[in-house]
């Protein structure tokens, strides 16, 4: 009898040998599926996290309406009048514009003035001209109103696009 009892008994040892292993290694997936998975995140996912960002950080700032004459090959008089907006993914370039903001439309004014009034209808030249926009207010934003020796080439601009929202020669 003593030996039926130690070999129940260590049929039952066995039994929770086995049951306790068992649990380690479903413990070990558990952590390894949820947890290990978190730890990297992939480049589609990271740069899915970023697009949402951009647009959820998307900004559009008004200069407000620009009036100024044009260069004329006719001998007439002619104006124009543009309201321009700008686009940023950067929340704080909003408040470094209002700063800049006199600057700014100085430099667009001057730009403006320099075209030709026979040609800046031309849907070319209203592109460049926008190109030329952003290229001047990233100008001014990075150089702090030109204080700076330089602008520093910059991956991210703080101004990634100019809009015409209204544009009227006459």
């Amino acid at each position: 009898m003593s030996e039926a009892k130690k070999a129940g008994k260590s049929k039952w040892i066995l039994w929770v040998i086995i049951g306790i292993l068992l649990l380690v290694i479903a413990a070990g997936a558990a952590w390894w599926f949820l947890l290990g998975s978190q730890s990297a995140p992939s480049k589609a996912a990271l740069a899915q996290q970023q697009a949402e960002d951009r647009v959820k950080n998307t900004k559009f700032i008004n200069l407000g309406s620009l009036v100024t004459n044009l260069q004329s090959t006719d001998g007439g008089t002619h104006y124009i009048q543009v309201d321009v907006e700008l686009k940023t993914y950067d929340p704080k370039v909003g408040e470094k514009i209002k700063d800049f903001m006199p600057e700014i439309r100085n430099q667009i004014l001057q730009l403006l003035a320099a075209q030709q009034a026979d040609k800046v209808s031309d849907p070319a030249a209203r592109d460049r001209l926008l190109q030329a926009i952003q290229q001047d207010v990233n100008k001014i934003l990075l150089t702090d109103g030109g204080t700076l020796t330089g602008a520093a080439p910059q991956a991210n601009p703080p101004i990634v696009a100019a809009y015409f929202s209204s544009f009227v020669v006459q």
